[in-house]
């Protein structure tokens, strides 16, 4: 039933659900209590969210590392490459 006590259709706001913000949020959250469930029952998602990390090299390997690590909820990820961008790669 309605609003108006009829059957018929009815309106909801899903702009909560819509924010990208809250969603990578709640993906993080999830992944972390599943490798708590899974690998270690000891894990303290806290204390790995409050970590800092220096990662050398942000070729595939670094990227992919990075990529990680936002999923285990580490924030602070300070990246270190001294690699160059060829002309053929450049972005305009």
């Amino acid at each position: 039933k309605n609003s108006s006590g009829r059957p018929g259709a009815r309106l909801m706001d899903l702009s909560a659900q819509m924010d990208p913000a809250a969603t990578a949020a709640a993906a993080v959250d999830l992944n972390i209590r599943l490798m708590r469930w899974r690998l270690m029952p000891a894990l303290e998602p806290e204390k790995v969210a409050a970590q800092r990390c220096l990662l050398i090299g942000a070729g595939t390997l670094g990227c992919a590392v990075a990529r990680c690590l936002l999923g285990w909820g580490v924030k602070a990820i300070t990246l270190v490459d001294s690699g160059g961008v060829l002309d053929s790669n450049r972005l305009f």
